[in-house]
């Protein structure tokens, strides 16, 4: 069975398996920077098969959450990544796998649009800034006035989508969300949790 087969059916490989479709220098980040299998298929899973989903990964590295969710054959999967070789990795992950529901873009959030997606997902994309261990290279340096712009940056995008839009964060996502999103679903995965708001 191949590889985009076993997504398909949302069979629970290992990462190491998924991985390998990636060049080493990538994958060698995945254990604590790239969203697990298992969690990523728990997203799909509460999606369900919508055709309507129009989400958007923010910080999405080489594409593992989105290329995993896309794989469903149901929605439209996007990733804003400001690191070009991830984005390439990415890029050419998608080609190999077939997915034609599935895009990234490298470029900052802040500059990037969001209002034609009704879901978000967060996989603590700050984190770099303000973490004690090296990152994943010299792009995204400890910097905590940065880190704490960003979580501004998402309050003010999130403020401004309509109700019903959901919100998945893994290991958080760095801050609190306003009062207008409610918390739906928690389940504990992995190493972390995996919960879902919905706006008010």
């Amino acid at each position: 069975m191949t590889l985009l087969e076993s997504l398909k059916q949302g069979r629970l490989i290992s990462d190491s398996q998924f991985d390998a479709i990636y060049s080493k220098d990538i994958r060698v980040h995945s254990r604590i920077h790239f969203t697990p299998v298992k969690v990523a298929l728990k997203v799909r899973e509460w999606l369900g098969p919508d055709k309507g989903i129009r989400l958007l990964d923010v910080g999405s590295g080489c594409g593992k959450l989105c290329l995993i969710l896309a794989s469903g054959g149901y929605g439209q999967y996007s990733g804003i990544e400001q690191r070009f070789r991830l984005v390439e990795a990415a890029r050419e992950a998608a080609l190999q796998l077939g997915l034609r529901n599935v895009q990234f873009t490298c470029g900052r959030m802040e500059e990037f649009d969001w209002s034609s997606f009704n879901v978000f997902y967060f996989f603590n994309p700050f984190y770099e800034r303000i973490a004690r261990r090296k990152g994943m290279d010299e792009q995204t340096p400890p910097h905590a006035a940065l880190y704490f712009e960003h979580l501004k940056t998402v309050r003010e995008k999130l403020a401004q989508t309509k109700g019903g839009t959901r919100v998945f964060t893994y290991h958080g996502m760095g801050g609190h969300l306003s009062s207008d999103w409610t918390l739906v679903r928690s389940e504990p995965i992995h190493t972390d949790e995996l919960q879902l708001w919905i706006k008010d």
